[in-house]
């Protein structure tokens, strides 16, 4: 294990709930609740032991509860095998996977069934490839259009275009940068088209407002007066993707705002993903 990371058990009224507390050159406090049930505390080296410990006793509370709604979830979704048979989801319509051998062609969405073809039906890696793409290919045009719808809301509210980036993000549904970059995560194309116009719009909302306060807020009531109704549909969105490991890229800056997933880990602290 790292020197500057130990193994700590925090106490919160009758429960007793262990900990993983890594010191680390972050200016926040970060605390993460996996889906595995673990509890990990990053901190900034620089600051002293006993307001470290402070900290996260203050958010117990916050803690405890993330714990018993990660409870309730279990078990979580089986990753995808890329067999024929499975389900996979689009814009909040579930949809079969269907494998054929044959030459490799890009995948289809005919009817009810994504179509595969590969050489061979047995290569798990080569379907997923397919899939892998056509998600990605489904996403850069649904994010595209409606990203354009709603810019033309936000530009009466003075919001600029942003810089548009679609990628896999473990953590976030998307995130947004002080220099104009919107990060969305590919696997938002799965929920339904209203709750990407949410995540869209609130992303937009922080080129404005880069935090959460009541500006920022209430600048989303008035673009998007319903966005509470397609927060609490896309909060309760759990994707088997999402539980599988991390590839590609770090999480992004610090100085991003984000608006995150149900999964795979919920996060509290100085400016928490929103839940």
């Amino acid at each position: 294990m790292n020197p500057a990371t130990t193994d700590r058990v925090l106490k919160y009224g009758h429960r007793s709930i262990p900990y993983r507390l890594q010191l680390s050159q972050s200016k926040r406090l970060r605390i993460v609740v996996m889906p595995t049930m673990e509890v990990r505390a990053y901190a900034p080296a620089r600051c002293s032991e006993a307001d470290i410990l402070k900290a996260i006793q203050s958010k117990a509370p916050w803690i405890a509860r993330q714990l018993d709604t990660v409870e309730q979830f279990h078990p979580l979704p089986s990753p995808h095998q890329y067999i024929s048979g499975e389900t996979f989801v689009y814009l909040g319509r579930q949809y079969r996977l269907r494998v054929e051998a044959g030459e490799a062609a890009p995948a289809k969405l005919r009817g009810r069934f994504l179509h595969v073809h590969v050489p061979d039906k047995t290569d798990a890696c080569a379907v997923r490839r397919r899939v892998d793409t056509w998600y990605r290919e489904r996403a850069a045009e649904t994010f595209a259009r409606y990203l354009d719808k709603w810019l033309v809301v936000g530009a009466r509210h003075g919001i600029p275009e942003p810089q548009l980036v679609i990628r896999r993000m473990r953590t976030r549904w998307g995130s947004c940068t002080t220099a104009g970059r919107i990060t969305l995560n590919v696997a938002l194309v799965q929920t339904p088209a209203h709750c990407i116009e949410y995540v869209i719009m609130h992303e937009l909302g922080h080129l404005k407002h880069h935090n959460h306060s009541k500006a920022f807020y209430g600048l989303l009531a008035r673009c998007m007066p319903d966005w509470k109704r397609r927060k609490r549909v896309l909060d309760a969105i759990i994707l088997a993707d999402l539980t599988e490991p991390r590839q590609g890229r770090a999480a992004q800056s610090r100085s991003a705002q984000d608006i995150g997933p149900r999964w795979p880990r919920l996060t509290a602290g100085a400016a928490p993903s929103i839940m």
